[in-house]
């Protein structure tokens, strides 16, 4: 056998090894590009979609907005735009269809100065049977030209959550005061109870739709949005002067497009916390576990989503800390023979920063006890069974290409005196008998040590 095919033979092993690092590398890439591409398509998506149902009629227009969920900024924004969009195409009214636990102060006034700087008449309406429009939702109804429920609803429960304040500080009376006394003039402005709006705000007082319309809270009380409209044709508006004109109308829906649909969904508290520990956890992965970067691109990709998230709710500095402290205190378990202490200290750090990492006392803003608990145990048990495991495996011993034909069996193909040749693996090797002791031909033997390009070999018993 030639020096050129010993040393393509011995060198085959390490290029294959080389080569697959490049792979590695490049799926790293492929991975991550697919990923972003992904995302993009989506947001790029909601170009196209996301306008009002066309109208399938001649006659008067009349457009509906849905308003289900937490009032948020994106919420905010799809309302203003829907609203202006209406307004282009020139309806004969806006009737948002709200069913709501309330939401954030900012993004609820910026709703309400475009309800009353749009010359549209704007109808709130709760529905369907078993919504509710609380909090926010009820200063919504209070500052809309019409306002109706259907039966099975309820509004109310205006007190201002605490976001920053204590309530039962200076800075928090202050706070009850002002929307006290601003859902009272939204109230006056559109002939509404303010008495009771009032109440809705000091004392968390709720409804049902038939005692509100009787205590004329509402306008309105209609079985559905068909219903409404034969109700409310020829009311006219007290704030704006205008007189409806909705019967026969025919109703088009607007809706969400895909990239407000998704930014929407990531604004949820729940998800924004599930995608902190997910990232946190993909990250953990890469690091003990590397491979083709999946784990870093995921767990990137979700920190960033997880950072927007978390930037448009009203977070705890401290809950953020805390929950990043005990993926890091699990992931020193692995590391570190602390005999438990830090796991058990990495779980309690976990669930504390859940608790606190929202800066408000409202229930929607906050995440869920049966989420925290799931996240919880999930991060512990990927500790201890996936990280765990890709640790053992990094630690064991690193075979080069020629110690790992060590241990490997072969037939001679000369006789070994002490020089001759073997077959081992596939090909034909250079190799050498023990001490004295020459092997004959065909008989089978064993590489007990690789020296240069020369394999020394034994007599397998």
């Amino acid at each position: 056998m030639t020096p050129r095919r010993i040393r393509r033979n011995t060198s085959r092993a390490a290029a294959r090894s080389r080569g697959g690092r490049h792979v590695y590398r490049r799926r790293r890439l492929g991975f991550a590009a697919v990923l972003a591409a992904v995302l993009l398509i989506l947001f790029l998506a909601g170009v196209f979609t996301g306008g009002a149902t066309p109208a399938s009629s001649s006659g008067p227009e009349v457009r509906a907005i849905p308003v289900n969920g937490i009032i948020d900024p994106l919420m905010a924004d799809y309302v203003s735009r829907s609203i202006d969009a209406a307004q282009r195409d020139q309806v004969k009214a806006v009737v948002l269809e709200l069913d709501t636990p309330g939401g954030l102060d900012g993004p609820m006034r910026d709703i309400i100065k475009k309800m009353e700087s749009s010359p549209l008449p704007v109808i709130a309406y709760v529905s369907p049977s078993g919504a509710r429009a609380a909090s926010a939702g009820t200063f919504i109804c209070m500052a809309a030209d019409v306002t109706a429920m259907a039966p099975g609803t309820n509004l109310g429960a205006a007190h201002p959550v605490g976001i920053g304040a204590d309530p039962g500080t200076e800075e928090g009376r202050k706070v009850i005061n002002d929307a006290a006394a601003y859902i009272r003039s939204l109230a006056d402005a559109n002939g509404h109870n303010a008495d009771w709006a009032e109440l809705a705000v000091l004392q968390s007082v709720s409804l049902p739709a038939d005692a509100a319309l009787s205590e004329k809270v509402i306008d309105f009380e209609a079985v559905d949005l068909t219903a409404l409209l034969g109700q409310v044709n020829g009311f006219k508006t007290k704030a704006k002067g205008i007189t409806l004109e909705t019967r026969g109308a025919t109703v088009t829906t607007a809706g969400m497009d895909v990239k407000e649909r998704l930014l929407y969904f990531l604004d949820n508290p729940n998800v924004a916390y599930l995608l902190l520990v997910f990232g946190l956890l993909a990250l953990a992965f890469e690091f003990v576990h590397p491979g083709i970067g999946v784990g870093a691109a995921a767990g990137i990709i979700a920190l960033l989503l997880a950072g927007y998230s978390l930037y448009q709710l009203p977070v705890n500095l401290v809950g953020i800390l805390l929950t990043i402290f005990g993926v890091g205190l699990l992931a020193a378990e692995l590391f570190v023979p602390a005999h438990g202490t830090l796991t058990a200290a990495g779980v309690i750090s976990m669930i504390a920063g859940s608790f606190l990492l929202y800066d408000s006392s409202a229930g929607f803003l906050r995440v869920s006890l049966p989420l925290n608990i799931v996240m919880a145990a999930l991060a512990l048990g990927f500790f201890i069974f996936v990280a765990r495991a890709g640790i053992r495996a990094r630690r064991l011993p690193v075979k080069n290409p020629r110690s790992a034909m060590i241990g490997e069996s072969g037939i001679t193909r000369t006789r070994l005196d002490p020089l001759g040749q073997v077959f081992i693996m596939g090909e034909i090797w250079s190799a050498a008998a023990p001490g004295d002791e020459p092997i004959e031909k065909g008989e089978e033997v064993e590489v007990v040590e690789v020296s240069g390009l020369i394999l020394k070999v034994r007599r397998t018993v």
